[in-house]
């Protein structure tokens, strides 16, 4: 997947600048917090999930909570919570993601699996997923905490629906327009809705959490395509190594949007009307993103309008 590095350069303000520092710290405090407690050595999982967190990464989701802890009134304390705890099953996700997909680079370094074996990158994954919690266990609100537990693990449900509606296809059905959009909403729109969701729930806007989801969802449909437009090769030689594969139960199919609709018979131009769907989804994301309260969807609108002006001048 590209980066979303250049669809949010008009969010670096100081503010969020300076608590983007103090979340890394934070980040790396927390997945090194009990290592060589129980063991004779150093975890090789806390190694891993370390070395993941050094390389980098756009901090997207920990920007859409900090902005939106801000625009509610949250303390600049909680709002770095709740960032924290998005950033971490992000990139338990990222880790996971590479492990199937067999990605030997994330960010331009080796891939955990492929620096330190699959093994270890799983279990540095669930660290990551499981900080994630103890970084939300430390939100100042105390009664606010079963609402917002409950919300990451209907999000972090949803990711895994996504993720499994991805790889497997029973019946040896082809994916179709309408498996792409709800495997993109689930996979990609969960856990981009989770930081603004949770900074609603903290700061007692739960009419807007409805709003929000459907705001991140559709930007998560452009954002998709888009990057399938940018990736449709590498997908393809992906998807043509997965139909060689023996002894699956299921079937896998092309996930690529591109792929899909040039599948389709009716579709006479699959680039055109992939880009017309993208720009569609990234309109309502525009929409529903400025009708947040307060403001606390403008750091979403930013990158919404940023990514609609890339895929309509995508050549």
């Amino acid at each position: 997947m590209q980066a979303l590095a250049d669809l949010h350069p008009v969010l670096a303000g100081s503010v969020v600048r300076a608590s983007l520092a103090t979340l890394e710290r934070q980040m790396l405090d927390i997945v090194c917090s009990n290592d060589g407690a129980d063991t004779p050595g150093s975890c090789q999982a806390v190694a891993a999930a370390s070395y993941h967190l050094k390389t980098g990464g756009q901090r997207v989701r920990a920007i859409l909570a900090l902005h939106a802890g801000s625009c509610l009134g949250l303390a600049p304390c909680d709002g770095r919570i709740l960032a924290v705890a998005c950033e971490l099953l992000h990139n338990a996700s990222l880790v996971h993601d590479d492990v199937h997909d067999r990605d030997v680079e994330r960010r331009g370094q080796p891939s955990v699996w492929h620096k330190f074996g699959d093994e270890v990158a799983i279990c540095a994954g669930d660290l990551l997923l499981s900080g994630a919690y103890l970084a939300l266990s430390q939100f100042d609100q105390v009664a606010r905490l079963p609402d917002l537990f409950a919300r990451v693990h209907s999000r972090v449900s949803s990711a895994v629906r996504g993720q499994c509606g991805e790889l497997w296809r029973p019946g040896h059905s082809p994916a179709t327009l309408d498996d792409f959009i709800k495997t993109a909403r689930a996979k990609s729109g969960a856990l981009l809705s989770l930081p603004i969701e949770l900074a609603l729930l903290a700061a007692g806007q739960t009419h807007a959490l409805g709003l929000a989801r459907q705001a991140a969802e559709s930007f998560a449909v452009g954002y998709q395509i888009y990057d399938d437009l940018l990736d449709v090769e590498k997908d393809a030689a992906r998807q043509a190594v997965k139909n060689q594969e023996k002894n699956q139960q299921g079937s896998s199919s092309a996930c690529n949007v591109l792929l899909i609709l040039q599948a389709d018979p009716a579709c006479a131009n699959a680039r055109h009307t992939a880009v017309k769907i993208g720009l569609q989804h990234l309109s309502l994301a525009a929409l529903t993103s400025t009708n947040l309260p307060l403001q606390s969807g403008s750091a979403l609108h930013a990158m919404v309008m940023q990514l609609h002006e890339k895929l309509e001048n995508l050549p």
